[in-house]
């Protein structure tokens, strides 16, 4: 596996853990909340997704600015996500099991 794989691996995964940290506060779990999560980690990462997967299938040097973009893109969103997951945790007046 090449570095753009283990990059890319990584984002999702930073992605989707700060997603599930927004979805473990809300009051009532539901699955249609789940499902909302799962389709915006899904329009997040399937674009980067092909857009990795195209540049490595390629062969030649293209234009990188197209795969910075899109990690640029979803490390904005991650970063945007996981400061809300950590205030909406900190400012949680209830007590949570994992504290």
């Amino acid at each position: 596996m090449n570095i753009v794989g283990i990059i890319t691996f990584l984002s999702l995964s930073l992605l989707l853990m700060s997603l599930l940290l927004i979805y473990s506060k809300f009051q009532h779990q539901t699955p249609g909340k789940l499902a909302m999560i799962i389709v915006f980690f899904l329009l997040n990462a399937v674009p980067l997704v092909y857009i990795v997967y195209t540049e490595q299938s390629m062969g030649y040097a293209s234009n990188f600015f197209t795969i910075g973009s899109a990690f640029m893109f979803v490390w904005v969103i991650t970063a945007v996500l996981l400061l809300f997951g950590i205030l909406f945790r900190v400012r949680s007046g209830q007590e949570d099991f994992f504290y």
